[in-house]
């Protein structure tokens, strides 16, 4: 099945954001629901019949649904179409496209490829195979094909489409204009920004051919492995440069400019490491500029060997040395009580919404007998429930994935029955305390209700019975409660020493004295 979207020209660009220190799965990766997803999604925008989108439907993984669909005649045998792939590059054949236009849609071919075939090691062979029918055809389309794949292919596969494409030249082929220096932009000088913890970097390389700049824009996370967080590929200009410089003036970035061999030392090393995309979008600009990328990694200047040896400030292994731990401070409330009950949490910022789940019930005294929920801006999170596939797993999230500034918020439901919400805060990121243990509690204000007393409004309920002697309730509720007198229960207690006993186990010193 052929995705027919068409390569565009640029990106409007994008600045760094928060980094989540564990990602989704990227869509060509092991995770059959994201490979399931995108079978389906591209069987609806290629108008494929009912038939097709059933069968993958019912298939539990994406190599199940490819069989059922071959068998029912739905999907060639072939990884796509010779009209497909001729469709796809006949937009290059158009007035206005250049050698980006081309590149660009090469890579993009490639992630198809690679999305069908469930891993990077399987693109080789149906690519080879695609260049070999490519030169069998006398088109333009072809040659554009052949040309593009010549400059971005890998491996193999390049020497191969450069020599089809050679061939079909010589045989009177008609070269397009933007052929001559295809895979050969003059680099510029690169630049970028990282965060002042060392957590994450953003890596700008501008190219051009001729006047026409363009740049490639991506974002590493040290903190995920040093991987590739997004990928994608914009206009350039001297304005660019200028944010940059601008956002580098924020006390929490630091701007900085690399030269060719320092940019190519960085960048190759991300690729070495597994992509660590946030989101489904950014996986899927991760997988359709990749290659591009690693074109133009070639083009920039080696290293000295000496240097390689030496990263230096801008090398991976300098700022891993200089990267501090950082927390967050959370102002974790109780929605609906008056006056209010809330907590004050210092975290790490890797905390998993799983570990800030058992400080929170720590911080409040609740006994984690009920289920509960992460509801954020990037989805929910808790114990996950096949009857409930809309909440993903809170052990593998962590708090710099879903609120990772001062004022970002986010909501906490425990225990579904009696509802009890807490509006969660963002106060303050900054550096772990030397000989510090963390997670720690530093203040908070008045009891928190006991479980299963019927929310807030049952246990103000509670409040009112347990302070007439004379309600018919008060007895049993004082039973129910295990005390012997009303005067036993403080609705405005609350000890910082307590809560911070109970996290002790969970406890740990970040930064060594």
């Amino acid at each position: 099945m052929a995705n027919r979207r068409r390569p565009p020209t640029s990106n409007p660009a994008r600045h760094l954001t928060p980094v989540p220190d564990e990602p989704e799965p990227p869509l060509w990766d092991t995770a059959e629901l994201s490979r399931l997803a995108y079978l389906r999604r591209v069987a609806i925008e290629t108008g494929r019949p009912a038939e097709a989108i059933w069968l993958i439907e019912a298939a539990t993984t994406a190599e199940e649904a490819i069989a059922s669909l071959r068998a029912a005649g739905l999907m060639p045998d072939a990884e796509r179409s010779l009209d497909d792939v001729l469709s796809w590059f006949a937009p290059l054949l158009e007035p206005g496209s250049d050698q980006v236009t081309a590149e660009i849609a090469a890579s993009q071919f490639i992630a198809e490829l690679r999305r069908g075939a469930g891993h990077a090691a399987h693109v080789a062979e149906p690519l080879l195979t695609v260049i070999g029918e490519l030169a069998g055809q006398p088109r333009g389309e072809a040659l554009a094909a052949l040309r593009a794949f010549g400059a971005v292919g890998p491996g193999a596969a390049k020497a191969a489409a450069q020599a089809a494409a050679a061939r079909m030249v010589a045989a009177g082929a008609t070269d397009m204009p933007w052929a001559s220096d295809l895979g050969a932009p003059k680099p510029g000088s690169c630049f970028g920004y990282e965060d002042a913890y060392g957590e994450q970097r953003s890596l700008v390389l501008p190219f051009g051919y001729g006047r026409r700049w363009h740049a490639i824009v991506l974002v590493i996370d040290h903190l995920l492995g040093g991987g590739l967080k997004d990928l994608y590929v914009c206009d350039y200009s001297a304005r660019l440069r200028a944010r940059y410089r601008a956002a580098g003036r924020d006390p929490d970035m630091r701007y900085r400019e690399y030269d060719g061999a320092a940019a190519r030392t960085l960048v190759s090393d991300a690729l070495t490491r597994p992509p660590c995309p946030a989101e489904p979008a950014q996986a899927d600009r991760v997988a359709d500029y990749v290659e591009l990328l690693r074109a133009r990694v070639a083009v920039l200047p080696l290293a000295h060997p000496a240097s390689r040896s030496r990263p230096g400030e801008d090398g991976r292994t300098a700022a891993k040395k200089q990267t501090p731990r950082n927390i967050h401070r959370l102002k974790v409330t109780l929605r609906g009580s008056k006056p209010p009950i809330w907590r004050r949490f210092e975290v790490p910022s890797d905390i998993s919404l799983h570990r800030l789940h058992a400080v929170i019930q720590a911080g409040f005294g609740w006994q984690d007998s009920h289920l509960h929920v992460f509801e954020t801006a990037a989805g929910q999170y808790g114990i996950r429930d096949p009857d409930v596939p809309e909440v993903r797993s809170d052990a593998g999230k962590r708090l710099s994935a879903v609120a990772d500034w001062p004022g970002d918020h986010f909501e906490y439901e425990y225990d579904f029955g009696d509802g009890w919400r807490h509006a969660v805060t963002v106060e303050a990121v900054q550096p772990a305390e030397p000989g510090v243990a963390y997670p720690r509690c530093t203040g908070g204000k008045r009891a928190c209700p006991p479980e299963d007393c019927g929310g807030m409004a049952g246990y103000y309920r509670m409040l009112a019975v347990l302070a007439d002697p004379h309600d018919e309730d008060h007895h049993a509720r004082l039973a129910w409660l295990g005390l012997s007198s009303a005067a036993d229960f403080d609705p405005d207690g609350f000890e910082v020493g307590v809560v911070n006993e109970d996290l002790s186990g969970i406890a740990r010193i970040l930064v060594r004295t």
